[in-house]
């Protein structure tokens, strides 16, 4: 026998699974729920339990409405008028009477939808018949509910406006700030862009979410370690912090280009011939790889090691074709085995541009989720490390020539 609780928790499982469609189309909705009668040996058997579920029917209000009765007859009870199936349809109306979170829920994602909707349709393509707009908004609102639930009013309504801004701006090359809406700024659109990704996504044949602004500027620590590099650019100082095309304007000829994940580390390495060192910036190497200088000289990179040191390692060998890791081997883990923490598991993913020597530890790193992070090893072992591989480097490679 199923009780009239049961029933509002199947139409609160049937919006959390069907939230898109029912947002679509609010009157394809429709839920039946058998509600499973006592035969008449089983309310014989128990004849106080029978009729209280059958009260509880009779007596439950709104969800009483939408249930189909029948008469059995029961031996020894007689004729009784029993429930024996829910069924209503309609999105609003089964999200109601499904209880006040889930009609809460219901009213702030379908006004979010409608708005968005009527925003979005003009900068549809007229050529895309065969979309629906309504349905991928829809999608697009669902995948990400909870921020939409959580979120502002002010905030959603920005989120639309964005969308429709970017959608009939495409490729402006504006920087956030210069985008003529109140509110819009870098930390709102970090923080909101995988939405107004989505509506834009939804009102694109194609589903692209590209937004058409132009990236904020990364900034890189850079170390001039080589002192005769730093008397020929006597205005250039020792350490500073550029973006990849202030880096590319300093004319820099170094014969060997350290890439370092940590800024602390980067900022206390002493001076080393014709060595130049740089601040990674995790997986976004692209654009620091693209300067000229650091593109023709070779690269000792150090970053942590862990499964997301050797994954950031394999892309930089994407990005340029001569990188050596340094610290970053077995024998450095082994021998601070007892300075390694926890990162957490890591899914394997096929790495291409990693050494046998590398790939064996990224195997067992990405499994058991260790790390050793760089700044943990002691400075005067790293330098050391360090000095040995540069020197090797520098007897094997030409002085680079100049442009």
């Amino acid at each position: 026998m199923r009780f009239p609780e049961e029933v509002r928790k199947r139409l609160q499982q049937a919006w959390a699974r069907n939230t898109a469609a029912w947002i679509a189309d609010p009157s394809g909705a429709a839920v039946s729920v058998p509600l499973h009668p006592p035969t008449g040996a089983e309310a014989l058997a128990d004849p106080t339990s029978a009729h209280t579920w059958i009260d509880a029917w009779r007596s439950t209000g709104l969800l009483a409405e939408f249930v189909a009765w029948e008469e059995r007859r029961w031996a020894n009870l007689g004729t009784q008028l029993v429930p024996v199936r829910w069924q209503a349809g309609e999105a609003g109306a089964l999200c109601r009477l499904a209880g006040e979170a889930t009609r809460a829920e219901w009213a702030v994602l379908l006004g979010h939808a409608e708005a968005a909707v009527e925003a979005l349709a003009a900068m549809t393509l007229a050529d895309d018949a065969s979309s629906d707009l309504r349905s991928r908004v829809a999608t697009a609102i669902t995948r990400r509910r909870a921020q939409w639930l959580q979120m502002p009013s002010v905030d959603a309504d920005l989120c639309v406006r964005a969308a429709a801004w970017l959608l009939a701006h495409p490729g402006s090359g504006y920087r956030i700030r210069q985008v003529p809406l109140p509110g819009m700024h870098t930390k709102w659109l970090k923080d909101h862009r995988a939405v107004v990704e989505g509506l834009v996504g939804a009102a694109r044949a194609d589903g692209s979410t590209e937004l058409g602004l132009r990236p904020a500027p990364t900034f890189h620590d850079l170390v001039v370690l080589d002192p005769p590099s730093r008397a020929e650019r006597p205005g250039l100082p020792r350490s500073s912090r550029m973006d990849p095309e202030a880096l590319a304007a300093t004319g820099l000829h170094p014969r060997v280009v350290i890439v370092c994940e940590n800024s602390e580390t980067v900022q206390v390495l002493p001076d080393l011939p014709g060595t130049v060192a740089v601040g990674g910036t995790g997986y976004n190497l692209s654009e620091l790889f693209a300067v000229p200088w650091i593109q023709r000289a070779p690269v000792l990179y150090w970053g942590d090691i862990d499964a997301d040191g050797l994954r950031i390692l394999d892309r930089a060998r994407h990005h340029h074709s001569d990188v050596r890791s340094v610290l970053m081997d077995r024998a450095t883990l082994d021998a601070h085995q007892e300075l390694t923490g926890s990162g957490g598991e890591r899914s394997q993913v096929v790495l291409t541009h990693l050494t046998a020597a590398e790939a064996e530890p990224y195997r067992e790193l990405s499994a058991t989720g260790l790390r050793l992070e760089q700044e943990r090893i002691e400075l005067g072992y790293a330098v050391e490390q360090l000095r040995r591989t540069l020197d090797e480097r520098l007897h094997t490679t030409p002085p680079p020539s100049l442009p």
